[in-house]
């Protein structure tokens, strides 16, 4: 009986099985390296969409905000507040203080009505004092009578951000000749340049991950783009972002952790570029410590110790602008790769007495919670 030939490819042709993964080499250039994509490392999950998306939920806010130039309060009998929003967080009952004025004066809601809330003023034993116009106040307590109805619903609805995915590739093409000829100190020149454009698409991720902006949805005519640091704080969020021109000082930094702590974050880490590095490191002794770390690059590592006790590590990388300074908490921040995605080598076949290759990823940047990050651009050089 005969035996039925095999179907045969071209001895070259292997691009169906031949396909290498180049994560552990990725991780390795990540531990020679001292910057954000090599601080953040590459997370241990995938997107597994394009448009990668998250579910982020919180708890209701603690503070209403008078409306600006609303003075009702000015003086000390006046019993009307009108807010700008949350108005849904108070009822009869309710106790507040006026949270950036300093004053001791507490104040009890009687009646809602509509955005407006009459209250009893010097409640208890505090005496009745002048408020700012736009003050902000801090909501005590929502106490509740004896044989109260059930209390009103206040769920809040989960919210759906998003970024996109961004395709990072490099072309190597190497002649027979080349690869044939003796090197100095080289032992094979294909490996070399693939592993000298591994190491730029990385720079190309460290860079897209800080200035990235973010796109609609990629196609074969629209390019993907992920959105970076510098969008997340300063460009989609912007409840934490300041642009006053001044120079970054421990108590401007502080300010900026203050500001993350107030929206419930407890950050652990500065982002800054070379030039606000050095502010940092003229900073008394006081407000820094450095350690030695334990990679393979064995670089030195400071820490910035806020007034309230919070020690943030400061990273520094040459792609952040130099007037730029980003305070946020590093597990909130997930840089992962689309399935089955992550960095690969394969060949693209053999034209004449050439080997061509390509390198490719497709990465995005997940950013929980971006809201309660801290920003700042337009710091003095």
């Amino acid at each position: 009986m005969a035996l039925a030939a095999a179907s045969q490819a071209a001895s070259y042709d292997q691009s169906g099985v031949y396909k290498l993964d180049l994560s552990e080499v990725l991780s390795a250039i990540l531990l020679d390296d001292n910057d954000f994509v090599s601080y953040q490392g590459i997370a241990n999950m995938v997107a597994t969409q394009t448009k990668h998306e998250w579910v982020e939920d919180a708890l209701n806010a603690t503070t209403l905000t008078q409306t600006a130039g609303n003075s009702f309060l000015s003086g000390t009998t006046a019993t009307v507040i009108v807010f700008s929003a949350n108005i849904a967080r108070i009822t009869a009952g309710t106790l507040m203080k006026d949270q950036l004025s300093g004053l001791s004066e507490v104040v009890q809601v009687t009646a809602i009505s509509g955005i407006s809330a009459t209250v009893t003023r010097g409640f208890s034993d505090s005496t009745a004092q002048a408020h700012a116009s736009g003050a902000t106040w801090d909501i005590i307590a929502n106490p509740r009578p004896q044989g109260m109805a059930g209390p009103k619903d206040e769920s809040t609805t989960r919210t759906k951000p998003y970024n996109q995915t961004q395709i990072f590739s490099k072309g190597v093409k190497i002649t027979g000749t080349a690869e044939a000829i003796d090197h100095a100190g080289l032992s094979s020149e294909q490996t070399y340049q693939i592993d000298l454009r591994l190491r730029e698409l990385k720079r190309e991720l460290d860079r897209a991950c800080i200035m990235g902006q973010r796109t609609g949805q990629p196609s074969d005519t629209v390019y993907g783009t992920l959105g970076g640091m510098i969008a997340w704080t300063g460009d989609i969020n912007t409840g934490n972002a300041t642009t006053t021109a001044e120079t970054l000082t421990p108590s401007v930094l502080n300010a900026m952790i203050k500001s993350c702590w107030d929206s419930g974050l407890d950050p652990d880490t500065i982002l800054v570029g070379g030039v606000q590095k050095q502010k940092i490191s003229a900073f008394d002794e006081e407000f820094r410590r450095t350690t030695l770390d334990s990679t393979k690059a064995g670089f030195h590592i400071d820490h910035f110790v806020s007034d309230l006790g919070i020690s943030l590590r400061v990273v520094v990388d040459r792609w952040v602008p130099n007037d730029v300074c980003i305070v946020y908490k590093k597990d909130k921040v997930m840089i992962l790769p689309l399935d089955t995605r992550g960095f690969f080598l394969e060949p693209l076949g053999k034209t004449g007495d050439s080997h061509d290759w390509q390198i490719l990823g497709e990465y995005t940047l997940g950013f929980r919670n971006a809201d309660a990050a801290a920003y700042h651009d337009n710091l003095k050089q």
